[in-house]
């Protein structure tokens, strides 16, 4: 028997934040800075301020878009076998987090700026995990910058074979990724059968879209390549300093996105991406996790699942660096999301409000989602599992539970969970062995580093994503 899904909003709410992102989008509109676009929503039934580069959705127009985006969707691995459908009801999956700087080393507690090479460890790292769906690119520091979005695309295809969320800089940087995914997946129509990576396309405050970004939508919507467009509040900053209107904005914006996306790029897949965060009313600092922010998460999270868009939360999210800020973070946001309906649960191994990348904290992330997973599944609730008979039966002194016959029949259908880096440990074992939970996990990463294997690259592939990448150097750095 799975868990039932749990809601915070009451259906009267879901009514109003509803009804208010219709007012937003008819009467507020987006701002697109982009003509063309304009001109295709302007014949698709939007109303146009082409001055203002303005566009306005009547209920109607966006009911439509809600009824026609895909609400199923491949997203698809190196290797078949890493493929993962993508539905608000499909069963949930983490990914580890993206477009960090910094490395973080746990058991050392040392933070540098994050190398290729650290990205091609967390593509094979993320290969190794079972329990982790897919991987991020992040933001090298010894790559050229005009040219690091490509260049990590490269490492991280060649060191891993599951989905990458592939970050981007601009619809020019785009046309290269872009040839890599075509080089990998081997044609136009194989790419859009089986994206191996998908898109960000990134909207502003106050509903802005910039020219750049809508040119990068296009040429996603051109392969079919799903798309995230990123909702990121700062309640009491560019959100309302309520929890409530910070909730409509956000459901506005990632409507508005979808409904965007629909008219320029149809059957273009999405998600209902967002992670909320507040500002510091004492300091003016940011917040990351907190009990506000959780309530706003999971309205959202319920808001997506009205529309049967799939939500993807930033359910490991950590505003502070030391092991003990993420997984308390994490214990606070990561099962509640799941158990409200999050699909996609972000960003393990993310600390120091997402600046960050911990290796050790993709292993506890894995461990930590593997549980979460196991709460998910919930328990056995055929009428023998109650044990009527099995509680008569000890009870009359007729034995134990070890070796009652119902203790064998259910034994293996309903097995324990077995933690990997955190396991049920007493005092007196871990003294033996004193190891820090950082030092457990630093373990398995060695491990996987050593002993996971990666199959390479055919080498006319690796051949022809060298060709791009030299390409790029050359266009793109003038040399």
């Amino acid at each position: 028997m799975s868990i039932p899904t749990y809601q915070v909003l009451s259906d009267k709410q879901v009514q109003i934040i509803h009804a208010h992102t219709l007012d937003i989008l008819q009467n507020t509109g987006m701002v697109i800075q982009h003509r063309k676009a304009l001109e295709h929503l302007a014949e698709a039934g939007a109303k146009v301020d082409f001055s203002a580069q303005r566009a306005f959705f009547k209920p109607g127009v966006v009911e439509q878009a809600l009824t026609a985006i895909p609400k199923k969707f491949l997203c698809a691995g190196r290797e078949v076998q890493f493929d993962f459908m993508v539905a608000h009801d499909a069963p949930p999956i983490c990914r580890s987090t993206a477009g960090a700087v910094n490395l973080l080393d746990l058991t050392k507690n040392e933070v540098r700026g994050i190398t290729l090479q650290d990205c091609r460890e967390i593509a094979h790292i993320v290969d190794g995990l079972e329990n982790t769906a897919f991987t991020a690119t992040q933001t090298p520091c010894d790559a050229p910058l005009p040219v690091y979005d490509i260049q990590v695309l490269k490492a991280m295809l060649e060191s891993g074979r599951k989905h990458i969320w592939a970050l981007v800089s601009s619809s020019e940087n785009l046309t290269y990724q872009i040839e890599m995914m075509l080089a990998v997946a081997g044609s136009g129509k194989a790419l859009a059968k089986r994206p191996i990576c998908h898109g960000i396309v990134t909207i502003l405050d106050r509903f802005i879209f910039p020219y750049d970004e809508i040119e990068r939508l296009l040429a996603y919507g051109r392969y079919n390549i799903p798309v995230k467009v990123p909702i990121v509040p700062m309640m009491g900053a560019n959100a309302p300093t309520t929890i409530a209107g910070t909730m409509v904005q956000a459901n506005a914006a990632a409507i508005g996105s979808a409904v965007l996306i629909h008219y320029l790029c149809p059957g273009t897949p999405t998600w209902y991406y967002f992670f909320i965060q507040a500002m510091d009313k004492c300091t003016g600092g940011n917040i990351f996790m907190s009990p506000e922010i959780v309530l706003c998460s999971l309205g959202l999270i319920q808001m997506a699942r009205y529309y049967q868009l799939p939500a993807a939360p930033s359910s490991f999210e950590a505003t502070g660096a030391r092991l003990d800020d993420m997984l308390y973070g994490n214990g606070a946001s990561v099962s509640l999301f799941a158990l409200a309906g999050a699909f996609e649960n972000a960003s393990t191994g993310c600390a120091d409000m997402s600046m960050a990348l911990s290796k050790q904290g993709l292993v506890i992330g894995d461990d930590i989602w593997a549980h979460t997973r196991r709460l998910l599944a919930g328990f056995c609730d055929e009428p023998d599992a109650f044990a009527l008979d099995a509680v008569k039966r000890v009870a009359s002194g007729s034995g134990h539970y070890l070796m009652d016959p119902h203790t064998m029949k259910f034994l293996r259908k309903e097995a324990q969970f077995v933690p990997g880096t955190m396991p049920y440990r007493p005092f007196d074992r871990w003294r033996e062995d004193p190891k820090s939970l950082a030092g457990e996990a630093q373990d398995k990463v060695t491990h996987l580093l050593e002993r996971h294997k990666v199959p390479p690259l055919e080498k006319s592939l690796q051949k022809e994503l060298d060709r791009i990448g030299q390409s790029a150097i050359k266009a793109l750095l003038k040399c």
